[in-house]
């Protein structure tokens, strides 16, 4: 059985750009980091402070490494898909 989580987030993580998305039912918020530890360490707390239940992170490359560090210690849940499968959600790549 798939299990479906009412507040996820999604992150495209590139060289510099971190692009996070919030969805929740029909809310959804857009936020742009970058790639220094502070930055990802902001975006941790942001994840936290909206209960995150689960990040979906797509990456290129071995970019998403240190954010999935810093997100796992911070203990927030995170995997790191396919970018092929991020692409095929019905709501699209910006969930």
């Amino acid at each position: 059985m798939n299990k479906v989580y009412g507040k996820c987030y999604g992150i495209d993580v590139h060289k510099k750009p971190i692009v996070a998305c919030f969805r929740r039912c029909n809310k959804q918020e857009i936020r742009d980091f970058g790639a220094t530890t502070r930055e990802h360490l902001e975006l941790a707390g942001w994840l936290k402070e909206g209960n995150c239940e689960m990040v979906a992170m797509e990456s290129t490359a071995s970019y998403w490494k240190p954010l999935y560090n810093i997100l796992e210690s911070s203990g927030l849940n995170a995997m790191v898909v396919n970018a092929r499968h991020m692409k095929a959600v019905p709501a699209g790549k910006r969930m």
